[in-house]
C-alpha cells in the first residue's frame, strides 16, 4: 500500500501507522500521544517518521502546529527544521539538543498553568473556550544512539512523556539505541505506543517475547498499544513526498 493512498485519509486526530491485509492501524493522537520506533539503520523507522509527520502537516497549518525537533545525526529531520512549521530544532548539535528538551517541558508546564486557570484538564477544552488557540506541538526526534545514552536527557525525555496527556502534544522518536537502561526499564512503558523493526532481537527492543520476530522482513513492524503486539507493514514511500507536502 502507497503512503498516498492514505494520506488524504488522514484527519486532525487520526494517524496511520502501517497496514495488514488491507487493515489500516491508526491511532488517535489525544489517546496514543507519544510513538518510539526502534530500528538498526536502515530498517524502516525513518521512513516511518517522516509519514508520521507528514500526516499532521497535511491535516495543520504552520498555525496550528509547530515543530520541536531534534536530528543527532543531522540527517533526515533537516527538510522540516527548515520549514514554516518549526520552531526550534537541533542537528548533530549535543548542547542545542538540551535546549530544545528543556523548551518542550517548559511550554508542558505553561499548558499545565494555562489549563489550571481555566478549570479544563485538557488543550482541546481549553481551545473550546479561549480566543488565542494553543497550536499542536509536534516533538520529532531522530536519535543516532546518543539521547538515551546520556542520562540528563533520558531523564528529560522521561518527564516529557509521562507528562503527554491532554497537552496537545505530540512526541515522536525513531532510535536505533535499543540496549539502553531506558529501554531495559519500565520507563518504555510510559510511551503510548512502541514500534519496532528490529527483527534480529525484537523481542529485547519491545520486551514482547515475540516467537519469530527474527523472521520478519524489511517493511514490516512490530507494534505495541493497549498491551497487544502485532505485526504491520509500513507503507511504500517516495522522498518526494516530503517536499510536496512540506510546501504544498
Amino acid at each position: 500500500m502507497d503512503f498516498k493512498e492514505i494520506i488524504n485519509k488522514v484527519d486532525k486526530d487520526t494517524l496511520f501507522l502501517g497496514h495488514k491485509n488491507n487493515i489500516l492501524l491508526s491511532i488517535d493522537i489525544n489517546k496514543y500521544p507519544s510513538v518510539i520506533i526502534t530500528g538498526e539503520t536502515g530498517s524502516g523507522k525513518s521512513i516511518l517518521l517522516d509519514q508520521l509527520i507528514l500526516q499532521l502537516i497535511k491535516t495543520h497549518t504552520s498555525l496550528e502546529m509547530g515543530i520541536m525537533s531534534i536530528d543527532t545525526a543531522g540527517v533526515e529531520l533537516n527538510y522540516y527544521a527548515d520549514s514554516k512549521y518549526s520552531l526550534i530544532s537541533a542537528s548533530n548539535d549535543n548542547d542545542k539538543s538540551i535546549v530544545v528538551l528543556s523548551r518542550v517541558l517548559k511550554e508542558i508546564e505553561r499548558r499545565k498553568e494555562l489549563l489550571h486557570s481555566n478549570n479544563v484538564l485538557t488543550v482541546r477544552e481549553y481551545n473550546e473556550i479561549a480566543e488565542e488557540k494553543l497550536p499542536l506541538i509536534v516533538v520529532a526526534i531522530d536519535d543516532d544512539k546518543f539521547l538515551l545514552r546520556n542520562t540528563d536527557m533520558e531523564k528529560m525525555l522521561s518527564g516529557i512523556i509521562n507528562q503527554l496527556p491532554g497537552m496537545g502534544i505530540m512526541f515522536i522518536m525513531a532510535t536505533s539505541d535499543v540496549h539502553n537502561k531506558f529501554f531495559e526499564s519500565d520507563k518504555n512503558t510510559l510511551a503510548s505506543v512502541l514500534v519496532s523493526f528490529d527483527y534480529t532481537n525484537a523481542s529485547e527492543a519491545l520486551k514482547a517475547n515475540l516467537n519469530g520476530a527474527e523472521d520478519l522482513q524489511i517493511g514490516e513492524f512490530i507494534a505495541r498499544l493497549d498491551n497487544e503486539e502485532r505485526v504491520y507493514n509500513n507503507f511504500e514511500f517516495d522522498d518526494h513526498y516530503i517536499e510536496e507536502i512540506v510546501n504544498r
